[in-house]
Formats: structure tokens, C-alpha cells, sequence
């Protein structure tokens, strides 16, 4: 009779509800759920914006190559130059400093932003790469442009012309410029001097642009573009 009792109150008590320890491991598994679902999203939102930085840094990378690639493409020389005029109005500067190199070139790449502005699409343009002026390890392709040709050096064009970030973050910079006299890629091309090309364009220019990844590794964005106006223009016709 006492055993009956005792299993019916036990009965009872199964019926009433939960017991300590069956809620404890109720809640232990819901906590594991819940992190392992919190765990889930908190992955899938790092992969997302890191998939989104990486995808914005290499469409900057890819404009900016872009965009000099079409400057450089519309270079030109010109005709109307005086014999004894000391000063090169029109010109193709392209200097070899290793990872770090220059190019000054004139240009029909110049777009008037004012109303009335009195400039024209003829302008002098500069790349040059140089460290961040407030953080030394940091260094960016910057750009010069004088919308007036004035005749200056590609030294002195720093005297006058502002230069401003064109590309944040590289490592650095290199111009190559195919000869086909020689059949072969060279690391300068002037124009000014007459032992160098005086008075003509390279028909090509390779442009390499390196930078530092998403995983830490060196890399290089590498381009051509092709030079169209190869013969000086004589613009008094």
C-alpha cells in the first residue's frame, strides 16, 4: 500500500512539472544554440565586410590605373616652338627612380570645371610617388596638373602645381616605355634632351602599380595603354 503511494506521488510530481536538473540542461542547451547561432552570424558579417573592403580597394586600384591610362593616352607634342626657345611647351618626361618613379607628359586630358574658365583641354600632368606627409610609412601616388603649359620643368611644375592624393596606399610605382626602334620596353623616356627621344612618344607605356593585399602579401596591378597621337601637331594650321 505505502509503495503505491509513493509511486503515484511520484506520479504527481512528473505531471506538476520540470526538475532542477532537467531545466538546467533545458537552458545549458539553449545557450549552446544560441552561441553557436550568434557565432554563425557574427562569421558571416566579418566575411561580408571583408569581402566589401577588399572589393572597394581593388575598384580604386582599378579607376586609378584607368584613369592614367587614358591621361597618358592623349599625351601630344607640338610644333610651335621657337628655335631658339629654351623651354619645352609640350613634353614626355618619364624618370626611373627604382619602385618610386615620375612621369610628366602634356596632355588633351584637361576638363574645365569652371563656366567660362579660360583654359582649354591642353594641360600639364604629373604622377609622382611620395610618402604621406604625416605618416612616413605610408606612401600614395600623387598628381599634379597645371592647366596652362608654361614651359616649366618637370622639377620646377612642384613649385606651382598642388599635388594631390591620387591613390592611397602603394608600395609603388613604375613606368615602362615600349621603343620600337629597339623592339623592347625602356625605364626612361625624355623627350628634352637630344640624347635621349627627343621629339617623339613611345607608342606604348606599361604602368605597374604595387600594394599590400587583404592577406598581408605584395602585389602589383599591372596595365598598358597606347600612346595615339604619335606625330607632333602643328597647331598655327
Amino acid at each position: 500500500m505505502t509503495r503505491g503511494i509513493h509511486n503515484g506521488e511520484l506520479r504527481r510530481a512528473r505531471q506538476r512539472g520540470l526538475t532542477m536538473i532537467e531545466t538546467l540542461i533545458t537552458l545549458a542547451i539553449m545557450t549552446m544554440m544560441m552561441v553557436a547561432v550568434w557565432t554563425s552570424f557574427r562569421t558571416l558579417q566579418a566575411g561580408m565586410e571583408f569581402s566589401e573592403r577588399t572589393q572597394q580597394r581593388y575598384s580604386i586600384l582599378r579607376n586609378c590605373v584607368s584613369r592614367m591610362g587614358a591621361e597618358i593616352s592623349m599625351s601630344y607634342l607640338s610644333w610651335n616652338r621657337p628655335a631658339d626657345e629654351e623651354k619645352h611647351y609640350t613634353l614626355f618626361e618619364g624618370y626611373d627612380q627604382s619602385d618610386e618613379d615620375r612621369l610628366t607628359f602634356s596632355s588633351f586630358a584637361h576638363v574645365r570645371l569652371r563656366r567660362d574658365a579660360k583654359e582649354s583641354d591642353q594641360s600639364m600632368i604629373q604622377y609622382v610617388l611620395d610618402a604621406d606627409p604625416e605618416d612616413s610609412s605610408r606612401k600614395h601616388v600623387y598628381r599634379r596638373e597645371s592647366n596652362r603649359l608654361m614651359g616649366d620643368t618637370p622639377v620646377q611644375m612642384a613649385e606651382y602645381a598642388p599635388a594631390y592624393i591620387f591613390c592611397e596606399d602603394v608600395t609603388s610605382l613604375d613606368f615602362k616605355y615600349f621603343d620600337p626602334r629597339l623592339n623592347d620596353w625602356r625605364e626612361e623616356w625624355r623627350t628634352t634632351s637630344q640624347d635621349q627621344q627627343p621629339d617623339r612618344l613611345p607608342p606604348r607605356v606599361r604602368i605597374e602599380l604595387g600594394f599590400i593585399d587583404e592577406f598581408g602579401e605584395a602585389r602589383k596591378y599591372v596595365t598598358q595603354t597606347v600612346l595615339f597621337m604619335q606625330e607632333k601637331i602643328d597647331m598655327s594650321k
